[in-house]
C-alpha cells in the first residue's frame, strides 16, 4: 500500500489504474475465487464502522494532491517555491491558466483548485501573504472573481497589492 500512497502523491491515477490495483487487493483479501462475500465500499470503510480501514484509491489520490496543492498556497517545501519561480511565474495559483505546455500532473493539480476552495477558510490578519485582487478572501471568493477586473484598474492599486496594502489599524 506505500507504493499506491507514493503514486497517489504525484499523479493524478487514471480510472483504469485505481480499478486495476483495487483488483489486486480484491483478489489478495478473497483469495481470487468467486465474488466476494462484502462489497469493496464497504471493504473500505473504517473499523469503526465495520470495514477493514483500507483507502478508497480515488479519493485517497485527491485528497494527497489537495495535499500538493495545500503546500504550493503555503510554499511550505522546496518543490513548491520551485513551482512558484517556474510554474508560477510569481503570479497566483488561484488565477493561473492551466496551458498544453505544462505537465499533465501539474494541469491536474490544478483541476483541484475549485474543490481545495471548497474547504479553505482564509484568515487574512494582516497578513503580507494574501493578494488583494486574487486569493479567496472574501466571502470565499477572490475580488476578481466577485467584480471583474474593472475594479482593479478603477481602485489605482497594483494588480500585485496584497490584503495588508489596504488594513490600517487592524480595518
Amino acid at each position: 500500500i506505500s507504493m499506491q500512497c507514493y503514486w497517489c502523491n504525484i499523479f493524478v491515477l487514471p480510472m483504469s489504474t485505481i480499478k486495476e490495483c483495487e483488483r489486486v487487493l480484491r483478489t489478495f483479501l478473497w483469495g481470487g475465487r468467486g465474488r466476494g462475500k462484502v462489497k469493496w465500499a464497504d471493504v473500505c470503510k473504517p473499523f469503526l464502522e465495520g470495514g477493514l480501514g483500507i483507502r478508497d484509491l480515488k479519493t485517497w489520490n485527491k485528497a494527497l494532491l489537495l495535499k500538493q496543492l495545500w503546500s504550493v498556497l503555503t510554499e511550505e517545501s522546496i518543490w513548491a517555491k520551485w513551482c512558484h519561480a517556474y510554474l508560477l511565474h510569481n503570479s497566483n495559483l488561484w488565477t493561473a491558466t492551466s496551458h498544453g505546455h505544462l505537465s499533465w500532473s501539474w494541469r491536474q493539480i490544478l483541476r483541484l483548485r475549485p474543490l481545495a476552495k471548497e474547504h479553505l477558510i482564509y484568515k487574512c490578519g494582516n497578513d503580507e501573504q494574501f493578494s488583494l485582487w486574487f486569493d479567496p478572501w472574501l466571502h470565499g471568493d477572490s475580488v476578481h472573481a466577485l467584480y471583474g477586473h474593472r475594479v482593479i484598474f478603477e481602485a489605482g492599486l497594483s494588480k500585485h497589492a496584497r490584503v495588508k496594502d489596504v488594513i490600517w489599524e487592524g480595518e
